[in-house]
């Protein structure tokens, strides 16, 4: 089945262009996956569905307040989110990696950005986090509430089972231009990922010794498209709305504000 694809973005029109099969550009949305970009997100996705859109692919989405998410989610379609230091198939294949391990004893993530993007990066610092700990996380301490004059903060969360998990967040001008995130799981197993926009890289430790988990060439556009038109076919919500409104709710309050 050819899904259409209707969108002024360059990548995902590139990435239509490499999925012939599946995927096929339209000039209509009615019907179709539309892609959107991250600036004012909630509002465009609205705005596309009303013209017709029945799926929809976010590049790179900004914050968002929490009641914007949910009426989002009461539209019941496919919305995809394309983060970048959250790549869905990126933590797919950690989650697998640790599938069926007894839970870690501890949990450590930093990230760093500059500074316009850092609320960005510790969003999605904060997807790292619940993977590894397979659930919700919670702050809990003082050093919890809020950046540093620095750009600086560091929290410790709450985590299922008890985990102890730490992290870490600041501002660097020589960062990538979307940051960087750094997360290790520490216990029987060992998961280490470090990445940002344009490489990645996944190790896992057991008692068997160290792999390296294989690298993900496919684009994060294609990956975004592939899931849509999975979800759109199949008829399955994805859980990506759910998820981002968890990372956001904690970012905000990293950051040093209230619910965006």
């Amino acid at each position: 089945m050819t899904v259409a694809l209707f969108t002024s973005l360059q990548p995902y029109r590139v990435a239509a262009a490499e999925l012939p099969r599946s995927v096929r550009l339209t000039s209509d949305p009615s019907g179709a996956v539309a892609a959107v970009g991250g600036e004012r997100w909630t509002d465009a996705v609205e705005q596309i569905v009303r013209a017709g859109a029945e799926a929809v692919v976010v590049r790179r989405p900004g914050a968002a307040r929490r009641e914007d998410l949910a009426r989002l989610a009461e539209l019941g379609i496919p919305i995809v989110l394309d983060r970048p230091l959250a790549r869905a198939d990126a933590l797919l294949a950690a989650h697998a990696a640790i599938d069926g391990a007894p839970p870690f004893a501890t949990v450590v993530v930093e990230c760093h950005a500059p500074t316009r993007a850092l609320r960005d990066t510790l969003r999605d610092a904060v997807a790292w986090t619940r993977v590894l700990v397979g659930g919700a996380v919670r702050a809990t301490s003082p050093s919890s509430e809020g950046m540093s004059p620095g750009g600086g903060a560091l929290a410790l969360l709450q985590a299922p089972g008890g985990v102890a998990v730490s992290l870490l967040a600041a501002t660097s001008p020589g960062s990538p231009p979307l940051g960087r995130v750094r997360a290790t799981g520490l216990g029987e197993t060992l998961v280490e990922f470090d990445g940002d926009e344009q490489q990645l890289r996944i190790v896992v430790g057991d008692a068997t010794g160290h792999r390296v988990l294989p690298r993900l060439f496919e684009a994060p556009e294609r990956v975004a498209l592939r899931r849509a038109t999975a979800a759109l076919t199949g008829g399955e919500v994805p859980n990506d709305l759910e998820d981002f409104a968890h990372d956001e709710a904690l970012a905000a309050v990293l950051h040093g504000g209230a619910d965006a």
